[in-house]
C-alpha cells in the first residue's frame, strides 16, 4: 500500500513535469492532475504488462523502441478516461511518454528504490581488493537495498 501511494506521487510529480514541458498536454485542474496520476497508475501495474506481453515478438524484433509507442497508446488510454486532460495529438503523445518515462525512471531510481549500496567485487584471485589495489576498470556492482514493509 506505501508503494502504490509513492507511485501515485511520483506520476503525480511527473505528469507534472510532463504537461508544463510538452505544448500539447494539458490539465486542467489539480484534481484532474491527482486522477490522471492514479489512472496511469493502475493501467501501468495492470494493463501494461498483459500489452507488453502480448507485442513481445514485435518489441524484441524492434529490440524494445515498440515500448515507447504502448506507452504513448496507455497515455491516450488515460486522456480518453479522464476528462481535463488533453493531448493534442500523437507527437505530443510520444514524446510526453518518452519524457514521463525518463522522469518515472529517475524518480524511481532515487525515491522509490531507496538506498543504494556499492559492492567491490573480489579479484580473480579470491583476494579482497582495498581501495589503493582496485586496478583501472574494475566493475563495481550497485545494489539497490529496499525497507521492509511493516
Amino acid at each position: 500500500m506505501k508503494k502504490l501511494i509513492i507511485v501515485v506521487l511520483v506520476n503525480i510529480f511527473a505528469l507534472f513535469m510532463v504537461s508544463n514541458i510538452v505544448s500539447g498536454i494539458t490539465i486542467d485542474k489539480w484534481q484532474t492532475l491527482i486522477a490522471s496520476a492514479v489512472v496511469l497508475s493502475f493501467i501501468n501495474m495492470f494493463l501494461k504488462p498483459v500489452i507488453k506481453f502480448i507485442t513481445l515478438p514485435i518489441n524484441i524484433l524492434s529490440l524494445g523502441i515498440f515500448t515507447l509507442f504502448i506507452n504513448a497508446f496507455l497515455l491516450y488510454f488515460v486522456e480518453r478516461i479522464v476528462k481535463g486532460f488533453y493531448i493534442a495529438n500523437f507527437s505530443s503523445a510520444f514524446i510526453g511518454a518518452l519524457l514521463l518515462s525518463i522522469i518515472y525512471m529517475l524518480l524511481e531510481a532515487f525515491v522509490i528504490r531507496g538506498k543504494v549500496r556499492i559492492i567491490r567485487k573480489e579479484d580473480v584471485y579470491g583476494k579482497p581488493q582495498n581501495k589503493e589495489t582496485i586496478p583501472q576498470g574494475t566493475v563495481i556492482d550497485v545494489e539497490a537495498i529496499e525497507e521492509k514493509d511493516k
